[in-house]
């Protein structure tokens, strides 16, 4: 199965950025600056103001990229400590581009189609591009892309021609902490369905039971052969930590 694939500080001149390839191809590019400076309009007096931008790769900005603004603005106020010192009454602003998107020519969705087939991309590009910045958060986050089959088969990072013929989709992202942070579905679907996406959505984020410590950490020696995505991102910082004090660790 493809994994994902992602890069942080992709662009010189932002706080902070990020590259994030997921395993179906879908490719996004996010900038994030701040704390800056705000409009008197926006200034929040007791913390900092937080803006989603999300752009198409190619025309202009649609119904499409407005929904999904909204659904990022709510998990990202839920993880960015938007009251810590210095972030009252500035301004952080994240800008998401959808370089590719399989059947969609680069835009959030086609015209009356579904969005959520995108939405695990841009959060995790927020999040890796947040992390960048040095922007303080409460939690990390990571979110799947699950679609349910007429005949109550789950499948993961479902391609298109499964999403048009599936019986539902499902889009769950789950915190570092285990609290379920997302959970936006599409179709019709009963109970006993929606309890087998969040168990597999659960394992695919954050590791199946037996690689979580009782303290909720995910046990690192065991998850290479099957790697979550939280772990993924893990690795992704500390990767490019790696590399910035590569000049460091050398001299020690």
């Amino acid at each position: 199965m493809a994994t994902p694939n992602a890069s942080l500080a992709p662009l010189q001149f932002p706080d902070g950025s990020a590259s994030y390839t997921s395993p179906s191809g879908d490719k996004i590019l996010g900038s994030v600056n701040g704390p800056i400076e705000v409009g008197a309009r926006n200034v929040q007096p007791e913390e900092a103001t937080i803006e989603v931008v999300v752009k198409p790769g190619v025309g202009i900005s649609g119904v499409g990229e407005r929904y999904v603004e909204n659904i990022l603005r709510g998990v990202l106020s839920r993880v960015i400590l938007a009251r810590e010192k210095h972030m009252p009454r500035r301004g952080i602003v994240i800008t998401l581009v959808v370089l590719k998107n399989k059947g969609t020519d680069g835009k959030v969705a086609e015209r009356g189609g579904s969005c959520l087939s995108i939405l695990p991309s841009l959060l995790h590009t927020a999040l890796l591009a947040l992390l960048s910045a040095s922007i303080p958060l409460s939690m990390i986050y990571t979110s799947t892309f699950i679609a349910a089959s007429r005949t109550g088969e789950l499948i993961q990072n479902p391609s298109n021609d499964v999403v048009k013929t599936a019986a539902s989709l499902h889009v769950l992202a789950f915190s570092s902490k285990g609290h379920l942070l997302l959970n936006e579905s599409e179709g019709e679907f009963d109970i006993d369905t929606w309890d087998k996406v969040y168990e597999l959505a659960e394992s695919i984020c954050r590791g199946g039971p037996g690689l979580r410590k009782e303290d909720g950490d995910v046990e690192m020696s065991c998850m290479k052969a099957g790697q979550s995505l939280e772990q993924f991102v893990r690795d992704t910082v500390e990767d490019k930590i790696r590399e910035d004090l590569a000049w460091k660790i050398a001299t020690t």
